[in-house]
Order: C-alpha cells, then sequence, then structure tokens
C-alpha cells in the first residue's frame, strides 16, 4: 500500500527579508501569495527515507548523518506554500497545488532545504531548484527533469545511474564500477572528477558528457550531442549526426 505520511511544522525563528510570489497570468487574477517580508526557519517531522525528490523552484541541501534532520528556511508566506511529505521512502519536497500557477521570483530562488539523513540511494529534481549532496554510497540513481542542477560532492558506488531531460545539469565525483548514463535535451553532465569501470552512454540531442572510464564503454548519439572520456576508456560508439565521441 503507497504509505503516505503528512509532517508536521515547527515555527523556530523570524527574522529578515526575502522576496517570492506565486502568480498566475502575471497575477492579473489577483490570487498572488505574497511574500512576508519576514524570514522564518522550520523543521519537519520526517524520517525513514533515502531518496529525496525535489518539485518546483527551491533548493535542498543533503548530508549524511547518523539522524533524520528535515527544516527549511526562508521568507513565511512562501514556507506555507511548502510540503514535505514523506512517500514509500523518498522525501518529497514541492508545493501546495494550484493548478495554473507558476512561480515568479523578484530576485529570489525560493526557500532553502536542509536535509540530513543516514544513507541516500537516489535524488531526483523536476522544475528550477537545484539539489547538492555532500556524498552518497552504494547503488545511486540521480535524475534531473527541467533546468535545475544536481551535485553529488563524492559518491562511492557500484552501479550508478544519472539521467536528464531538459536543461538540466548533473555535477558528481567519485567511483563507480558501472555507470549508467542518459541526456535527452541540452544538458551536461560533467563527471571529470568521477572514475567508473565500465559505462553505457545515450544522448539524444545537444547534451554532452565528460567523464572517466578504465574499461568498456558503450556509447550511442543521436544528434550533435558530444562524449568525451578519459582513463583508456575502450569504446564502443554509434553516432547519428554531428555528434562525436573522444575516448583517451
Amino acid at each position: 500500500m503507497r504509505s503516505l505520511i503528512a509532517l508536521a511544522l515547527v515555527p523556530l525563528l523570524a527574522t529578515g527579508a526575502c522576496h517570492a510570489s506565486w502568480e498566475k497570468d502575471g497575477g492579473k487574477d489577483g490570487h498572488d501569495v505574497k511574500p512576508s517580508g519576514v524570514t522564518a526557519k522550520r523543521s519537519y517531522d520526517a524520517t525513514g527515507f533515502t531518496k529525496v525528490e525535489l518539485r518546483g523552484p527551491d533548493d535542498i541541501d543533503v548530508t549524511s548523518g547518523a539522524q533524520f534532520a528535515v527544516s527549511a528556511e526562508g521568507d513565511s508566506a512562501v514556507l506555507d506554500e511548502l510540503v514535505v511529505q514523506v512517500v514509500d521512502g523518498t522525501l518529497r519536497v514541492t508545493r501546495k497545488d494550484r493548478r495554473g500557477f507558476s512561480w515568479s521570483s523578484d530576485g529570489d530562488h525560493g526557500v532553502k532545504v536542509h536535509v540530513t539523513l543516514p544513507k541516500l540511494t537516489g535524488a531526483s529534481l523536476t522544475g528550477t531548484g537545484d539539489m547538492k549532496i555532500d556524498k552518497a554510497e552504494g547503488d545511486f540513481r540521480g535524475a534531473v527533469t527541467g533546468t535545475g542542477d544536481l551535485s553529488v560532492g563524492a559518491l562511492a558506488a557500484t552501479d550508478a545511474d544519472l539521467s536528464i531531460t531538459g536543461t538540466g545539469n548533473i555535477t558528481v565525483a567519485g567511483t563507480a564500477n558501472r555507470l549508467n548514463a542518459s541526456i535527452k535535451g541540452t544538458g551536461d553532465i560533467d563527471a571529470t572528477g568521477f572514475t567508473a569501470g565500465s559505462a553505457s552512454i545515450s544522448i539524444l540531442g545537444p547534451g554532452s558528457l565528460k567523464g572517466k572510464v578504465t574499461g568498456g564503454a558503450s556509447i550511442s548519439i543521436a544528434g550533435p550531442g558530444d562524449v568525451e572520456l578519459t582513463g583508456g576508456a575502450k569504446c564502443s560508439i554509434s553516432a547519428t549526426g554531428p555528434g562525436e565521441a573522444h575516448c583517451s
């Protein structure tokens, strides 16, 4: 059964100022959620998750730690729109359902969410928000849909699965026995600080990937995409269009 845990919010602090608003049709319908001008911090009773999912314009910092902890800081009115839930082992951070509404920022990207958990196995972004992860171990899946950026500071993986759909980017450092990477769109994967034993790479469109592979690498490119591998990669290349793959 699909489990859903709605999390209680605990207001902690109020100071400062922030600028952001939900708007529909440029605010013409008069239903804008205006910033309060008061910065607040709230904590969320969230435990028992191994994945983090971001939907929307907010930013998330994920750190490894012995205990679960989730908090957010930003304009209090914007925090009122934030929804934090644990769904089937995934911490989901999103906004209240306002059909037809879009995010409009007055120089502010949203709120900042801080997440601490013992073990992270997956991270996904949909929208414009960014996620920074300090480290992850074991099998790991990172997915970006939209314009957001995902970065992993230190990944020690058996199998690493990285995918981009849209214009977002992934930056990763560390190692993996096997890398599976897919790009559909203009996004880029920067894995210059990452070494994989073997890799399967697919690019559809003008996206690009740079990384290190010490063994075999299967590369498929359709369109103007580019792949550049170092580390002694032994590449099998299938390319349709002006895209290129360079292995050394």
